[in-house]
């Protein structure tokens, strides 16, 4: 118990005595994502969908809550959907995302190369929802043609993931991979034929900030 005790402080020492760094941070962040969608029958028969590799990216605000945690908002375009197994069509769906990530710093001295861990809530805002053929065609969810899969919006997830931190100077630079776990079944789908469908997203990101306030 007495060791325990003295580990517990020694830590809690470390960690108050760690220097905060970049302690408001403004960036631009962007790369790519292996998007999915977790989909099923009304009869809660899966559906086998393949992911789909698309684009995300946008802006962060980082500010330090003292010695090695932070707090990231973010603001970023991200394209989503999966890919009809062996069907030759494809869900093309465009977000918004509004992350608000609790970033920990792992302490690594005077080291210019932080590991970081985060975690958080993402609000999303639908922009765009298509269904497109192998022939190249495509039909807006919902229209009058594709009324067979109406969308809800706006998506509640959660993203959790680890990477990078570099400090050069007045500047950082981000490399992090993260998962976001929607929880909010997307299919609308009016005459009771709604299934469910849940985004599952994949991102690999590289960022670089400016430090405003050191």
């Amino acid at each position: 118990m007495r060791r325990a005790v003295v580990a517990f402080l020694a830590l809690f020492v470390c960690l108050s005595a760690v220097e905060a760094r970049a302690q408001v941070t403004l960036g631009l962040k962007g790369g790519l994502n292996l998007a999915n969608v977790s989909a099923s029958e009304p009869d809660g028969t899966d559906i086998d969908l393949d992911s789909r590799t698309t684009f995300g990216g946008g802006a962060y605000f980082q500010t330090g809550l003292g010695g090695v945690f932070a707090l990231q908002a973010e603001a970023l375009y991200t394209q989503r959907g999966a890919k009809v197994t062996d069907g030759g069509a494809t869900l093309d769906l465009s977000y918004i995302d509004i992350p608000l990530l609790f970033m920990f710093r792992v302490p690594a001295g005077d080291a210019a190369i932080w590991p970081i861990l985060y975690a958080g809530p993402v609000v999303s805002f639908e922009t765009n929802c298509q269904l497109k053929g192998e022939d190249g065609t495509s039909v807006d969810c919902g229209s009058e043609t594709g009324d067979f899969f109406r969308t809800k919006s706006p998506d509640f997830s959660s993203a959790f993931g680890g990477g990078f931190e570099v400090f050069m100077g007045r500047y950082t630079l981000q490399l992090d991979i993260r998962y976001t776990l929607g929880f909010v079944n997307i299919d609308e789908t009016s005459e009771g034929l709604a299934g469910s469908a849940k985004n599952r997203t994949w991102s690999f990101y590289i960022g670089l900030g400016r430090v405003l306030v050191p």
